[in-house]
């Protein structure tokens, strides 16, 4: 398989994705014959299902770079009675932790809001960065399942994604000396929903996310 994968690649782009839904460790050798490995069972259009399968990669990130990818399976943004919050999450992590991003929708039913999620250029360009293939980890794991403070890297400099897998709006607090990577106590904070700067802080950035939301900030000096 990789003889003729290497052929056709030669020719054309190609993904080559395994499903054997997370069984035989196949995080530890899919890179060697694909270029993603499905980690569990199918996606269904459940909160509790984008929890778990957060859960379960985030055990699993260690094997993951530009050519091999933990497949969190297709999303479902657009499908079911996931809330916009819900959604917004399901992308931004989706993102965040480099899965394949495969749309299961029919995008001419999409509204504004679902189509601004999946059309954030600066999720996308995390996810596709072209220097640096690791994705974002925990660097705080708290008592929530799954942990809800990540950081990664790319060109631009220090990605933080905040979770709120509680039932209620919460305050959270980036400090800044937790956060892998980053190297400023005095830091320039982006919002990569909006695109807008939020201005500059010393030490740490207080914010609130709403229930079931996703915070995507940039952190630079």
């Amino acid at each position: 398989m990789t003889t003729a994968l290497a052929s056709v690649a030669a020719i054309r782009p190609i993904q080559y994705g395994i499903c054997n839904w997370g069984n035989a460790n196949v995080w530890t050798w899919g890179s060697r014959v694909g270029h993603s490995w499905r980690m569990s069972g199918d996606s269904s259009t459940s909160w509790s299902y984008i929890t778990s399968i957060i859960a379960k990669n985030v055990d699993y990130l260690g094997y993951v770079e530009f050519y091999g990818h933990n497949d969190m399976d297709m999303m479902e943004i657009g499908n079911g009675a996931l809330t916009i919050n819900e959604q917004r999450t399901h992308f931004a992590m989706w993102a965040a932790l480099k899965s394949p991003i495969l749309l299961g929708t029919d995008l001419s039913k999409l509204n504004a809001a679902q189509l601004a999620i999946i059309k954030n250029v600066e999720l996308l360009a995390f996810s596709q960065d072209t220097t640096i293939g690791a994705p974002a980890k925990p660097y705080k794991t708290g008592t929530t399942t799954p942990p809800e403070y990540y950081a990664g890297q790319s060109a631009k400099g220090t990605h933080v994604f905040v979770m709120n897998v509680g039932s209620a709006s919460a305050s959270k607090v980036v400090t800044f000396s937790e956060v892998t990577g980053l190297s400023c106590t005095t830091c320039k904070v982006h919002d990569m929903w909006t695109g807008k700067d939020l201005g500059t802080f010393t030490t740490s950035y207080t914010l609130t996310v709403d229930v079931h939301d996703t915070t995507a900030l940039l952190l630079t000096p």
